[in-house]
């Protein structure tokens, strides 16, 4: 008999339900996945990547007039199934590095679906980008604008590329994940003259087809005025260069919810800004609208994944705190030991439990005091053998993972509906996989 599960219910994933006091996700019990497949364990509902898919689509065709696509950040979560499974879904692709890259191309993205970012490409990754014509290459810097015309010549193409420019400001963010102050290691800054005389620089190399600007803010925004003003700094660029901007990607960071205390963040909040500073600018100067590019990692795969930990050792901390330590932590997971990252939790047999007088410290089983997952969270009292569910977990937690104090890496399963479980990626197996080993 199915319950209500209501606090957590709208962070973690859209087929989440409790059934006999017992989560279960796309109607699989999280119990059964863990006996199967042993934790620590990441699992994805595939309802929730196609509902976030459809509706940034949905936003998109409500408030922009234009043409309009959506990239989903493989830096967020990526593996070869995961890849074959998303590449079916209308999105396009951002890829930061050769082997993310190599995986789109050989397990269903076509190339003029994947853009490749980087503030540091190889002529490795150039090379691959430029001979199977990449959608585009988003260049980062001056020395990258000679590299990518040395490839293109060398090979006779010509490249299309977007330029990174960096707005120079700041957004309410951890500084580790802003991305576009003055002091961003990211793209060409605007306030010295460097954005202009890169779209110059490019304009003169007979290889390179500038095709579109790109920025990116930071992760985990909540406010659309930070979108607007770095558009509004866009467009005068466009204006004092003249250039035709046929593509216009204002990147992503729009966030989401990892605790109940969040606010909630309606896409319509981020796109019809977005959108409709476009088109004002666009109108006002009676300039052709671009292909508007939205980024979205976090978005797409961030609420779809749980990770399934197994509670090991609690005790009492000298002020009375509980603490409770799993069989993952910060190999697995490292966001709050790099951001003080927020999350929520639940015991997956008993989610709807009485809580505990005081908050539970939930803590990572290696030698590192910042090794922990939730510094204060609202649980019943946890006890050894049970099983903790940790929503909003399918973004930068594996693609981040580790193999430190030698632990391998989880698992990770897609969860379909009377489907059974497909395997995203492999439990490492230290005798088999393991680069120290060799």
């Amino acid at each position: 008999m199915d319950t209500p599960f209501l606090p957590l219910q709208d962070i973690f994933p859209i087929r989440t339900t409790v059934t006999d006091n017992s989560i279960r996700i796309a109607g699989h019990s999280l119990h059964k996945l863990a006996k199967d497949f042993k934790t620590p364990l990441y699992v994805y509902d595939a309802a929730t990547v196609r509902e976030n898919i459809r509706s940034i689509h949905s936003a998109l065709a409500d408030f922009y007039p234009g043409e309009a696509s959506v990239s989903y950040a493989a830096k967020a979560y990526f593996s070869a199934k995961f890849c074959e499974l998303i590449s079916v879904e209308p999105v396009e692709l951002d890829v930061v590095s050769f082997a993310e890259a190599q995986i789109a191309l050989n397990h269903g993205f076509r190339a003029d679906r994947i853009h490749i970012h980087g503030n540091n490409k190889s002529y490795e990754e150039l090379t691959l980008a430029i001979e199977n014509d990449f959608h585009a290459v988003v260049v980062d810097n001056f020395d990258e604008i000679e590299m990518v015309g040395e490839v293109a010549e060398s090979l006779r193409k010509t490249a299309r590329v977007w330029l990174r420019i960096t707005p120079d400001m700041r957004v309410e963010t951890h500084p580790h994940t802003e991305t576009s102050a003055r002091t961003s290691k990211f793209g060409f800054h605007v306030v010295n003259g460097d954005a202009e005389n890169a779209i110059r620089r490019v304009e003169m190399q007979p290889n390179l087809n500038l095709t579109g600007l790109h920025f990116h803010l930071g992760s985990l925004l909540f406010d659309a005025d930070v979108y607007v003003a770095a558009i509004e700094e866009i467009y005068k660029l466009v204006l004092r260069t003249g250039i035709h901007l046929k593509e216009l990607s204002p990147g992503g960071g729009w966030g989401i919810r990892y605790t109940p205390e969040t606010p909630k963040n309606p896409l319509e909040n981020w796109i019809r800004p977005v959108a409709n500073t476009i088109v004002g600018i666009c109108r006002k100067h009676k300039l052709p609208l671009p292909k508007l590019s939205l980024e979205s990692g976090r978005f797409i795969s961030g609420r779809a994944g749980v990770a399934l930990y197994t509670i090991g050792t609690v005790k009492e901390g000298l002020d009375g705190e509980i603490i409770a330590a799993v069989d993952g932590g910060m190999a697995d997971n490292p966001r709050h030991a790099l951001y003080a990252a927020a999350y929520s939790a639940a015991i997956v047999d008993n989610p709807n439990g009485e809580i505990a007088a005081e908050p539970v410290r939930i803590v990572g089983k290696f030698c590192e005091s910042g090794d922990q997952l939730i510094a204060a969270a609202a649980l019943p009292r946890p006890q050894f053998g049970q099983l903790l569910a940790i929503p909003a977990s399918g973004a930068y937690q594996l693609s981040m993972a580790s193999n430190y104090n030698l632990a391998p890496r989880p698992a990770a399963l897609w969860l379909e509906e009377n489907e059974p479980p497909t395997l995203l990626q492999h439990r490492e197996n230290p005798e088999i996989n393991s680069w120290w080993l060799t």
